[in-house]
């Protein structure tokens, strides 16, 4: 045995010789050219997140709330579509009972023979139909219409009180169907 084997404590095994370092090479002008085009890259990316951060995050919020707006909004339209009809036929109801209020007053001017208050009531009763507009009894508007007709051109007042008799009978049975 070799004294080397047998004395050192190692048993066998030797040191590892350092290596030489390599030398640093100035890199390529591929590697810089990565380098700056990864930078670029990664500046890019951060930028990107920045501007969705700052501007699509809000109007992403600004649109969510939009949203909810037109959904409130679709169930107020709703309500509206179905309450339309009803206020149309409470106006409509509200015109006829105003009509049947001047004729009412009208017949009262006849039968106290005033003719400044009859002429003034048969201008408001005249009033009252023209605005008065309800497509569903057609024939009715058309009835009372002709009704008043004669009795605008009724020659006394027992035949206007007779011709208004049936004008406000047509106008009760228009205010009965609006039901």
């Amino acid at each position: 045995m070799k004294p080397e084997e047998t004395s050192g404590g190692t048993s066998g095994l030797e040191s590892p010789k350092s290596t030489p370092s390599p030398e640093k090479t100035t890199p390529s002008k591929f590697e810089l050219l990565a380098k700056k085009v990864g930078l670029w890259l990664l500046f890019l990316l951060i930028g990107a997140l920045a501007v969705t951060l700052a501007l699509y995050l809000p109007a992403q919020s600004k649109l969510s709330k939009a949203q909810a707006e037109v959904e409130r909004l679709a169930a107020i339209e709703t309500q509206y579509n179905e309450l339309l009809p009803q206020f149309e036929l409470a106006q409509a109801q509200t015109l006829v009972y105003k009509t049947i209020s001047d004729a009412s007053l009208l017949r009262t001017a006849l039968l106290e023979n005033d003719a400044s208050k009859a002429s003034q009531q048969m201008r408001y009763v005249e009033d009252d139909l023209a605005a008065l507009n309800i497509p569903t009894y057609p024939e009715i508007l058309q009835r009372l219409q002709s009704q008043f007709g004669k009795l605008k051109t009724a020659d006394n007042a027992q035949l206007s009180i007779t011709e208004l008799d049936e004008f406000y009978k047509d106008l009760l049975l228009l205010a009965d169907n609006l039901r």
